[in-house]
């Protein structure tokens, strides 16, 4: 699970960066978020990723992606923490944020089947092949 935070986080990061490069405020804190949860800490990488959720919530402008990736990255923070029910709220947000984020779902997805949903995870991992075939997702038999 470390290595796939790793690898999504670094990933993340240069999405947002890139996209958010006009964006002080978010840019800093996803930043800050990012290298908060590589070094294990999660709580600063939530709060980090809260400001940004709440930054958005006050009215500041944001893409929806980046939105998104905020709460899929915060949801990867709890699920790490093994606090599921935050981390489901937190992937189904990011769902509902930008439907087309396939790591969402398939965060949600393996999170599903780690929770025995296998429905659920078989579902997720549909909509994120759909999306984008290299998204990791629970292999089923």
């Amino acid at each position: 699970m470390r290595k796939r935070l790793s690898i999504v986080l670094f990933a993340s990061f240069l999405a947002v960066f890139v996209a958010g490069a006009a964006l002080a405020g978010p840019s800093e804190d996803f930043r800050d978020g990012l290298a908060a949860a590589k070094a294990g800490d999660m709580d600063k990488a939530m709060a980090a990723f809260t400001r940004i959720i709440d930054a958005a919530a006050s009215g500041a402008a944001m893409d929806a992606q980046n939105l998104a990736s905020a709460y899929n990255l915060r949801g990867m923070c709890h699920d790490v923490k093994n606090e599921s029910e935050q981390a489901l709220a937190d992937y189904t947000k990011a769902i509902e944020t930008d439907a087309k984020m396939a790591e969402a779902y398939g965060n949600r997805a393996m999170l599903y089947a780690k929770l025995g949903d296998v429905e659920k995870a078989k579902a997720d991992a549909t909509a994120a092949r759909r999306i984008d075939r290299k998204v990791k997702v629970p292999e089923f038999k």
